[in-house]
C-alpha cells in the first residue's frame, strides 16, 4: 500500500500525525488569547474542542492498530503527541487491546450510569475535584511509585477497583519489554503540555481547560457504549458493534465510524476498512450521522426489544446474548465516578 520510506501503509497517515501540533497550536492559541475573549467566544470554542478531541482519539486508534512508521522511534513519538491533549496513550491502549479481546455486551448498560449521572451529586463534585488533582499529574506519578513498591495484585485492586483481574491483565501488559518506558514518556508528555498551558496562563488552565476536559472527557466516556449498544447479537464479530457511514463523521475521525469493520478486522489499515463492509451480514445495526446519536432516547423501539430481551433472560425465556435482528439496517431518530487511577477509559 505504501512504498515510502518513511509511512508503513500509506503517506495519507500524514493526515492523522497532523492532528497533533494542530491540537497543541489551538490549545496554545487559546491559552494565550485567553484574557481577551469573550465568554460566549469561549463557550463557543467548546465544541470545536470536542471534535478535536474526536480527531486525537480516532488518529490514536489507528495509529495503535497499524502504527504509521517504519522506525519504532518515531512511532513512540507520535504516541506521546497523541498523550499530550488526551491522556497517556500507551496504558489506554493495552486498555484498548483488552476489549478486543474481551466479548462484552453494551445492550443491557446505562448511559447515565456511564456517564456518571446516576452518582449523588456530592460524589459527582468530589469526581471532578479530584480530577482538579489527577489533571497535575499526581495519579499517574503515585502509581509509577507504587508499580515499584506493591506487588501488581495489589495495585490492580487499587487502579481498576472495579475489576481487578482485568486492571491486573492490563498492569502485566504494561510491565512487559519496553512498554513501561513508553509509558513514562507518555506521562511526561502529557505533563508537560500542562505545565506548558500553566505556565502561559494559570487561570485559563484552572477555569477554562480542565472543567472543559472534564466535560469532553466525561461525554467520551460514553463513546465505547455508543459504538456497541444496540448491536444485533454482542456475541458475533459480525453482529457485535455499530456501523456508520456519514461522510464527515468518518472524516474527522479517520473512519471511526467503520466500527463493526474493524472488530472485524482489526488489523485492515483505516483507508481500507470500506472494503470489508462486503464481508459483513445485511442484518447487523447501523445508524446515520453519528455513533453519538446511538443513545436509548432516540432509538426507544430498540430499547423496549432490548428491554423484552432482558425480561425474557431473567425469566429464563429468552437469552439476551442471542437476540437476532435488533435494530438491524439504518434506523432514523426517533424510531416506534470516577474510574479508578488506572481503569481503561471506554472511549
Amino acid at each position: 500500500m505504501s512504498r515510502s520510506r518513511v509511512f508503513r501503509f500509506s503517506r495519507w497517515d500524514v493526515a492523522s500525525v497532523a492532528v497533533i501540533p494542530f491540537q497543541v497550536t489551538v490549545y496554545i492559541v487559546l491559552a494565550y488569547a485567553y484574557k481577551g475573549l469573550p465568554p460566549l467566544a469561549l463557550v463557543a470554542m467548546v465544541p470545536v474542542l470536542f471534535a478535536l478531541s474526536l480527531q486525537n482519539a480516532g488518529a490514536n486508534h489507528n495509529h495503535y492498530h497499524t502504527p504509521f512508521f517504519r522506525a519504532g522511534w518515531l512511532n513512540t513519538l507520535a504516541t506521546m503527541g497523541f498523550s499530550m491533549t488526551g491522556t497517556p496513550k500507551t496504558p489506554y491502549n493495552i486498555g484498548h487491546g483488552l476489549h478486543h479481546a474481551t466479548a462484552q455486551s453494551w445492550n443491557d448498560e446505562s448511559i447515565l450510569e456511564i456517564l456518571g449521572l446516576k452518582r449523588p451529586l456530592h460524589k459527582q463534585l468530589l469526581a471532578f475535584s479530584m480530577y482538579v488533582v489527577e489533571s497535575l499529574g499526581l495519579k499517574h506519578l503515585v502509581l509509577l511509585v507504587l508499580l515499584k513498591q506493591w506487588p501488581l495484585e495489589r495495585v490492580a485492586r487499587l487502579a481498576v477497583p472495579k475489576d481487578p483481574a482485568m486492571g491486573l491483565r492490563l498492569l502485566t501488559q504494561l510491565q512487559q519489554g519496553d512498554t513501561l518506558l513508553k509509558t513514562k514518556l507518555d506521562i511526561a508528555a502529557w505533563i508537560a503540555f500542562r505545565a506548558t498551558l500553566c505556565a502561559i496562563d494559570w487561570k485559563f488552565f484552572f477555569f477554562y481547560f480542565i472543567p472543559v476536559t472534564y466535560l469532553i472527557d466525561t461525554l467520551r466516556q460514553a463513546e465505547n457504549y455508543l459504538q456497541h449498544w444496540g448491536a444485533a447479537d454482542p456475541m458475533d464479530p459480525k453482529r457485535d458493534s455499530v456501523s456508520c457511514y456519514a461522510r464527515l463523521y468518518n472524516l474527522l475521525t479517520f473512519n471511526l465510524g467503520y466500527h463493526q469493520e474493524h472488530h472485524l478486522r482489526p488489523g485492515v489499515h483505516w483507508l481500507k476498512l470500506s472494503r470489508t463492509t462486503a464481508e459483513l451480514p445485511a442484518a447487523r445495526r447501523i445508524v446515520p450521522f453519528s455513533h453519538y446519536i446511538n443513545l436509548p432516547i432516540f432509538y426507544s423501539k430498540t430499547a423496549a426489544e432490548l428491554a423484552s430481551k432482558r425480561a425474557g433472560a431473567g425469566s429464563g425465556t429468552g437469552d439476551l446474548r442471542s437476540a437476532e435482528g435488533i435494530g438491524a439496517g439504518t434506523a432514523q431518530p426517533g424510531e416506534a465516578s470516577s474510574n479508578g487511577p488506572l481503569e481503561p477509559s471506554r472511549s
